[in-house]
């Protein structure tokens, strides 16, 4: 044993998850308002990772055992990009669901990312988009924040950990996908006992995306004149075509990730094994409500995002 503390508290945790949020959205946003690019490194690295990694270690929290700094088998490392793969379009289904709902508001929001139109801008990217939020994001939820939440038992750690992680991206349209990813990166992590896992979850994910966004306008595709041949039919009825037919996708692609689930090497040590008990000095109803009570501040701040998003829908 190194003597050092096992982990952040879940009060803790929810704290620094309010700073943290708090950081991404005025300052990231304003960064990356200015450029995208730049203000996505910058949020990744300098919001979200370097107070991360400078809180556990000015705290006395060990590093290795937080963040399950662990390698990964070779089988493990090859069957997580294909999970994900086959993944993929349940959070474009589940997303689309939510654009159904939303689009009985009116026409959405297109997303603010940019269209890589050349193997230059692709391949930054890959690093800045993909890459970057499957380090520093990770290290974040899965790594320190699921881990103070083990004392509240896997099952709810990782349940608990992604609907976080849903919210964190601060955007309605965005949050039914990022929470099912979540919960699959969250089960990946504790099945293989290291960050390790969901960093490549999470960076095939976004390349998974990235790559669909190249080659979409790579192909010539006009959205202007295909939003004119949409025009044939109501706008709630495409979107609800849209989201039938990735369900049918996402239910073929899914069975064979679930067997890719079950097929993937579970470490030795893996909290799988053996349900974390919960705490029971953490369960009186004073004590729950001092731990959430930054939880309560971050759904204030998603609920007045949500409704100006509406708004904006609705223009």
């Amino acid at each position: 044993m190194d003597g050092k503390k096992k982990s952040p508290s879940v009060f803790e945790i929810n704290l620094f998850y309010l700073v943290i949020a708090i950081l991404v959205i005025f300052i990231g946003a304003y960064v990356q308002k200015k450029d995208i690019y730049s203000g996505l490194v910058i949020t990744e690295y300098v919001l979200i990772l370097l107070p991360t990694i400078l809180y556990l270690k000015v705290r006395g929290y060990s590093l290795k055992r937080v963040l399950k700094l662990n390698k990964l088998s070779l089988k493990q490392g090859l069957l997580i990009p294909l999970i994900v793969l086959l993944s993929y379009p349940i959070g474009a289904f589940l997303n689309a669901i939510m654009a159904l709902i939303l689009s009985t508001f009116g026409e959405l929001i297109p997303p603010p990312l940019p269209t890589p139109t050349s193997g230059g801008s692709f391949f930054i990217g890959l690093l800045v988009i993909a890459l970057s939020p499957g380090i520093c994001e990770e290290i974040m939820f899965r790594g320190m924040l699921m881990k103070a939440y083990d004392r509240k038992g896997v099952k709810n750690s990782i349940i608990f950990s992604a609907i976080l992680f849903g919210v964190f991206h601060f955007n309605i349209q965005n949050l039914l996908g990022p929470i099912f990813l979540g919960v699959l990166f969250g089960y990946i992590v504790y099945k293989t006992n290291s960050i390790y896992s969901s960093i490549l979850a999470h960076t095939t994910n976004n390349a998974i995306a990235w790559t669909l966004t190249y080659f979409i306008g790579k192909s010539g595709i006009d959205p202007s004149k295909a939003k004119e041949v949409g025009m044939q039919m109501p706008y709630t009825v495409q979107m609800a075509l849209g989201a039938l037919m990735l369900g049918g996708i996402a239910l073929v692609t899914g069975t064979g990730a679930y067997f890719l689930i079950k097929a993937l090497p579970k470490d030795k040590n893996s909290l799988l094994n053996e349900d974390v008990k919960i705490e029971k000095n953490e369960t009186s109803e004073k004590s729950l409500l001092i731990q959430y009570s930054p939880i309560i501040g971050i759904a204030v701040i998603y609920v007045v995002i949500t409704f100006k998003i509406i708004k904006m829908i609705q223009m």
